[in-house]
């Protein structure tokens, strides 16, 4: 027997005093580029309920589990309320649109088709509430021929040109290894979704929003795809001889942005020879010795530590770094000041979360910052969204949504 204290009332509202505080957005999407949107929506104060099936978003499962969690997951998912729903289920089609019809965002991530199928596409969903934002997030996006095809964030790298952007010395494309474009499509949704959310306050009303893997990659891209349809395949370098550079004991990073910083190379690594040749005077000059500048200079660097150049290159005004591994740049001294990745806590665990930009990191008693369990808030999103106790005990027996005990 399912007690009635399920519906007294559950946490406050987290988004008090934020900008997004009071707006509710239903996240039915799994991965990451759908839910890394919801996330930032939620940081931001909005409520975001995290839909998903009884098993646990895929994400769950991608590489090392902690606890029920993955690293994905808990990027994609912290502040969240979690419902597991089975939509085969009888009646949890009308309960997700119920609960959708009381939001400002949906965030769906189906197979373009999938989700007017099963009865939650935008059209079902806009007939009970025209001021809602509903998201699309899919590989190729909801119309043109490759539309229906399966797509991951690997896949779109090659598809877009960015692994050939990033081959290796012998010219084989390479995976980033990351997942960069998921990352960066959350982020253009997240942008749209905040322009439609402020159009609709002057009344623009409801909007689908078509966010697709492949599109984002392009914008992304949008200075290399510029460069090859007016330059080809293999536009000029615009920065010889910036790039990675082995040291005594690690690796450098240096840039050129301006041409007084060639000049400042060559004097911190004295070679006062190759700024007084005439072949290498300017950025467009240089662009065709690559090869032999990269050769040159990493003769030189080989033969102090990365330290000793730090201080050389600063020294000059050349803009460059220490090429760091994720732990080194978790304890650098800036890092830490400026609170970058503060440590979090959850289930016993301790971790370092990067802050989100833009606003200040939720406190350890911030709902903002907890991560849900599959389903653990069920029964209190329910009755957050007006069901009834008998309507929540009906659809728990008839296996619309999963309880956890």
């Amino acid at each position: 027997m399912m007690s009635i204290r399920i519906c007294e009332p559950n946490s406050p509202d987290p988004g008090v005093g934020l900008p997004f505080a009071g707006l509710r957005v239903l996240d039915v999407s799994q991965g990451l580029a759908g839910p890394y949107c919801g996330m930032l929506l939620g940081q931001y104060g909005a409520q975001v309920i995290k839909l998903e099936p009884p098993e646990g978003d895929w994400s769950r499962g991608i590489g090392t589990r902690h606890g029920s969690h993955s690293a994905i997951d808990l990027m994609a998912n912290r502040g969240k309320q979690s419902i597991a729903v089975d939509l085969k289920g009888e009646g949890s089609i009308a309960m997700v649109k119920r609960i959708a019809a009381q939001c400002d965002v949906m965030i769906e991530s189906y197979r373009p088709g999938i989700a007017a199928r099963l009865g939650i596409g935008y059209v079902d969903i806009a007939r009970d509430n025209g001021e809602l934002v509903y998201v699309s997030i899919s590989g190729f996006g909801q119309s043109g021929d490759k539309s229906s095809l399966p797509a991951t964030d690997t896949v779109i790298q090659g598809f877009s040109g960015m692994m050939s952007l990033n081959s290796d010395g012998e010219g084989k494309p390479r995976r980033l290894g990351f997942l960069a474009v998921d990352t960066l499509t959350a982020l253009y949704a997240f942008q749209a979704v905040s322009v439609a959310l402020y159009a609709r306050r002057d009344g623009a009303g409801g909007k689908h929003l078509d966010i697709n893997l492949m599109q984002a990659t392009a914008a992304f891209l949008t200075p290399k795809i510029i460069e090859a349809s007016l330059e080809g395949e293999a536009p000029q370098a615009i920065n010889v001889p910036a790039g990675v550079y082995r040291s005594l004991d690690g690796w450098l990073a240096i840039t050129l942005s301006k041409e007084a910083h060639f000049g400042a190379l060559c004097k911190a690594t004295a070679r006062s020879d190759l700024a007084d040749d005439p072949r290498f005077a300017s950025f467009q000059l240089r662009a065709p010795h690559g090869r032999h500048l990269e050769a040159e200079f990493g003769t030189v660097f080989a033969q102090r530590s990365t330290a000793q150049w730090l201080d050389i290159l600063q020294a000059q005004g050349v803009v460059a770094s220490r090429v760091n591994q994720l732990t080194d740049w978790l304890v650098d001294p800036h890092v830490v000041a400026v609170g970058a990745a503060p440590l979090t806590h959850d289930q016993g665990r301790a971790f370092h979360f990067p802050a989100t930009p833009g606003i200040a990191p939720p406190g350890p008693q911030d709902s903002r910052a907890r991560w849900p369990d599959v389903g653990s808030d069920g029964a209190h999103i329910l009755c957050d969204f007006g069901f009834s106790e008998k309507e929540i005990a009906a659809l728990r027996a008839n296996g619309a949504f999963v309880q956890p005990n």
